[in-house]
């Protein structure tokens, strides 16, 4: 009796329940808020996915990346922040096309997100549109005008585009926003380097350091421009913090080179003769140091070493005009003209293009007597550079010798 009746009360309820559900249905009301729980736990969800896409993304496993992606967009596409990611995973895969498609996507769907227009500038130049990549810099930048990594893009492209004018006239319209970000001023500095304007770029440059003093570029581009600026001291004072953050030390081979020019922009020919000695010493098989040695051993007279240099040289690089140069420069000394002659031609049939050892070659076929040669040397000379007034001299003079 009791078994029966539990089961009639189990009939009824079941009955009662599924008549209420086959007769009223969900209330519009329940739909909505159905489907807004299911928006929220949809984005919920895509949210995991993006972020373990991006956690994949930062350890370089892309494929990974990509199927979180991939589930992230198809539960929410209208999020910006998976587009831009999606492109960037593209981008290290090469795949510039749909990295650009992607770049788009988060655009179309977030005007004002800086990162959808700063990679695509980045897609630009792997594809070799320099003036659209920096628009899209540009544009980054008005986005997020606080962010300088937008104005370090575009200027640095514009550099690469030997758009100097253009690169500096960014700087100087941005640069005021910018007073303690280092990479500001040392961009401004390097432009500032192209230009020629060394003392402009010292200014910069220093103040670049003075915001980090732990960055060996900036350091080396500010020797570089004190020692253009004629600057020597200050030049030499950067080498020697230069040293100090340099494993290799006072042994380093660039800031050796640095040293040495250092001091020869400074007419100080022995002392960068010296540096330069203990250079080709170390590294006996370096061409420029051997060129540095053997000129500045030209500065001082210091023949038995420049005939060294000149020597080695010739060993090196036998088809580079500057040992065979040497070599004359100390035939000349001995009054050996025919020999100079016979080595300035060599060295000028293997640089054609370059000025030095033709005017080498006019001098000591003067000095032989042979003044149509040299005519024709200073002809030829006149001829691509016809505003030198020094060949035009040189020229008037074997040509009165020929009259």
């Amino acid at each position: 009796m009791m078994n029966r009746l539990s089961t009639l009360t189990l009939i009824a309820t079941t009955t009662i329940l599924l008549g209420t559900t086959g007769c009223t249905g969900p209330t519009k009301k329940g739909i909505e808020a159905r489907a807004a729980a299911q928006s929220r736990f949809d984005s919920v969800r895509s949210r995991v996915d993006y972020d373990q896409a991006n956690q994949a993304f930062r350890a370089g496993d892309f494929v990974t990346a990509k199927n979180h992606l991939d589930a992230a967009i198809k539960k929410i596409g209208e999020d910006a922040d998976y587009w831009v990611l999606m492109g960037r995973v593209y981008l290290e895969n090469g795949s510039l096309g749909d990295a650009s498609a992607s770049f788009d996507k988060a655009h179309e769907l977030d005007p004002k997100n800086a990162d959808a227009c700063y990679f695509q500038g980045i897609v630009d130049q792997r594809l070799n549109r320099g003036q659209d990549a920096v628009s899209h810099y540009l544009a980054a930048h008005e986005i997020a005008p606080s962010n300088p990594g937008m104005i370090v893009a575009a200027v640095d492209t514009l550099i690469g585009e030997g758009d100097f004018n253009e690169a500096d006239r960014i700087l100087r319209e941005k640069r005021s926003g910018f007073q303690d970000t280092s990479a500001i001023h040392h961009l401004s500095g390097r432009v500032a380097m192209l230009k020629g304007r060394w003392n402009d770029a010292v200014d910069h440059l220093e103040r670049a350091v003075l915001l980090d003093d732990e960055d060996r570029w900036m350091l080396e581009d500010l020797a570089r421009a004190q020692m253009s600026a004629h600057r020597t001291s200050d030049c030499l004072k950067t080498i020697d913090r230069l040293e100090a953050i340099s494993e290799a030390g006072d042994q380093d081979r660039e800031l050796m080179r640095m040293r040495g020019r250092c001091l020869a922009a400074g007419e100080r020919y022995r002392e960068a003769r010296v540096v330069f000695l203990d250079f080709t010493n170390l590294h006996p098989e370096d061409a420029e140091g051997w060129i540095d040695f053997g000129l500045m051993c030209l500065e001082v007279e210091d023949y038995r070493r420049v005939v060294r240099a000149g020597q080695r040289l010739v060993v090196l690089n036998p088809n580079e005009f500057e040992g065979y140069f040497l070599l004359g420069q100390a035939a000349m000394r001995e009054k050996e003209y025919q020999t100079a002659a016979t080595l300035f031609k060599r060295a000028a049939d293997v640089a054609p293009d370059r000025a030095e050892p033709k005017l080498a070659l006019g001098m000591a076929y003067e000095l032989v007597g042979e003044y149509v040669a040299a005519y024709r040397v200073y002809s030829g000379l006149m001829k691509s550079n016809p505003e030198d007034h020094r060949v035009r001299d040189l020229l008037t003079g074997v040509g009165e010798q020929l009259d």
